[in-house]
Order: structure tokens, then sequence, then C-alpha cells
């Protein structure tokens, strides 16, 4: 059987390479005047687009569960719905976040009440990347195209998503403004306190040294005889910084979900902060892209040792949980 060393060769050679260069966050763009046009007739959201965005998570949905419509509701929620939609924000993106009135939702799917919500919203979650997104991945509205997204937070119900703090909320359910987004000042970064920038900047540097090792290891190993001790050497310091910049990545990605938890505060939570910067600053595309060469590894390998890869604690728990009940897909 084949090392971890030639599983992440391969992965390294066929995956994106890392490179750290401007990326996009309209999180400090100057806001406009009015918002989208595509997505809206003044402050209020076309007709079409709301039916759309709504048909298609109340389709996938109904194919899976019984009521959804009585115990689910869905939001517009982000900066593409703020008065910086204008901002380069990469792919132009459409946050979907819904919610669901669990009481309800077991009274209506009485099999399903051995799982937790928490369960629950990382097996449907999970359910919606694989099999949602990259459908909508590309969605034209008005001659615009946007990613659009839908997630199920556990801290949002059917009724409100007032708990996880978002920066701006349209209620497509109930077609109005929850949350109506904010006025900012012409330069948003005045907002934030300089200490802030300074965590950031020391992150970055730290994520541009491990980009620095890795693309040296990469050339120490393509120069080197596959197999030898000097190739084998450059493979092992290739794993630690891959596993070094994918604990990095992590930190920075999953923390941003404490913004938007019970005790964050949202989009102007430090957490959210950190997270936008590093994407302007192409630190986020960089480190996924060492990420991703230690993840596809360590799923090929495990693919060639026990036939498919192992899952995760949330997928494995969620399985665990709805052992008995007839949803098995993920």
């Amino acid at each position: 059987m084949a090392g971890y060393e030639f599983y992440l060769n391969r992965a390294v050679s066929q995956g994106a390479q890392p490179d750290i260069h401007s990326g996009a966050s309209g999180y400090f763009s100057t806001p406009q005047r009015g918002l989208d046009p595509h997505i809206f007739d003044g402050k209020h959201i076309k007709p079409d687009v709301r039916d759309h965005i709504l048909g298609i998570l109340n389709n996938f949905l109904d194919a899976r569960y019984k009521g959804a419509r009585t115990w689910s509701a869905a939001w517009l929620a982000g900066s593409g719905i703020s008065y910086q939609w204008a901002g380069d924000r990469g792919n132009g993106d459409l946050d979907v976040l819904f919610g669901v009135d669990f009481p309800k939702f077991y009274e209506a799917n009485p099999t399903f009440q051995g799982i937790s919500e928490t369960e629950f919203a990382d097996l449907l979650n999970t359910d919606l990347k694989r099999n949602l997104w990259p459908s909508t991945a590309n969605t034209n509205f008005h001659g615009q195209t946007y990613e659009v997204t839908y997630y199920l937070n556990p801290g949002t119900t059917s009724h409100s998503i007032a708990a996880i703090h978002p920066y701006a909320a349209y209620n497509l359910t109930a077609d109005r403004w929850d949350i109506t987004p904010p006025e900012l000042p012409d330069d948003p970064r005045s907002l934030y306190p300089a200490e802030w920038k300074t965590a950031v900047e020391a992150e970055q540097k730290q994520a541009e040294l491990l980009v620095k090792r890795y693309s040296l290891l990469r050339s120490q190993a393509a120069q080197s005889v596959e197999n030898s001790p000097a190739w084998k050497n450059a493979m092992d310091s290739q794993r630690i910084v891959t596993e070094q910049a994918k604990a990095l990545f992590d930190d920075i990605h999953l923390s941003r979900r404490m913004a938007f938890s019970g005790t964050g505060e949202g989009y102007g939570d430090y957490y959210n902060f950190r997270w936008q910067a590093h994407k302007e600053a192409g630190t986020v595309q960089a480190l996924s892209a060492l990420a991703t060469a230690e993840t596809e590894a360590r799923k090929a390998q495990e693919t060639d040792l026990y036939g498919a890869p192992l899952d995760d604690a949330a997928v494995a728990l969620a399985k665990a949980a709805l052992w008995n009940t007839p949803y098995r897909r993920a």
C-alpha cells in the first residue's frame, strides 16, 4: 500500500497551487446609494427573484421531507443585499439562510425525532452543498450572475433570524425586511479598531511563510528521485506545512461562526472582520489550496485502505442518530 507521501504528491500536482495575491471582499467597499437593481425594485425584492429562490428551496425540501412550507422560512442575508452590493466580492453571491420550527418539523416527520437540531443541520447542509449548490452556482437574475447558496443555521427558527445577528435580512417567506441594511460611512474601515488590523496582518505574514515554504519543498521534491531519502524528507516536510496551513485556514474559517452565534456581534464582529480581511488579501484562497491538498490526500489514502473516506465527527454522529430512519443520503 502506498504511503501518505504518494497521495499528497498526487493531490499537490493535481490541485490549485497556492498564491497569495489580491482577493475579493465587499466588506470594506464604499456603499452605494441604492440596493442591487438586479434583485430589488427600490427597497422591495423583485417578485420573480423571490419566487425563483423560494421555489428552488421548497422543491429541494419537498423531495426529502413532509410539510416543508409549514415548518420552514427563508431569508436573504449578507452584503449582497446591502448597500455594499457593488463591491468586489468575487463571484456575486446571494446567501439564503433558512430556519426550521423543529416541533412542527418533528410532528410532520416523526422518524427524525431521534436526531438533534445540530445533527440535522449538519446532515442537511452536507446534502445542500453536494446536491443543490452546484446547480445554483451560476444563477442569472436580470442579466447578472450570482452564486446562490442555501444554508440552515441551527440558531435560526422559522419565526426569527435575529439570534445569528445578520448584517441585513430580507424575509423571503413573508416578503418583508426583518433587518434593514445599515447606513455606512464611505470608508467602512474606519469602523474597526487598529488592533484588529494588526492581528490579521500577523496571520497574513504567517500564511505567506507557509506558502513560500511549501513552494520551496515542492521544488525540492520535484528535483529529487521519487522515494529517495531527499524526496521523502521534502514530502514529509510538505505534509507538515499543509497540516499547519489547514489548521490556520480552519481557525480563520470556522471561528467566523462565533460572530453569528448567540454570543457574537454579527457582521461587525472581530471574527467576521478577520475572515473578510483575509479574503480581501488572498490569504483565504492560498490557505484553502493547501488545506484542500491535505484533505484530498487523506481521503484518497482512506479510500484505498477502507473503500471510502472516513466520516468526520459531525457526519458520523448524524448517521448514527439516523440509523433507524429512512433518511440515509449522507
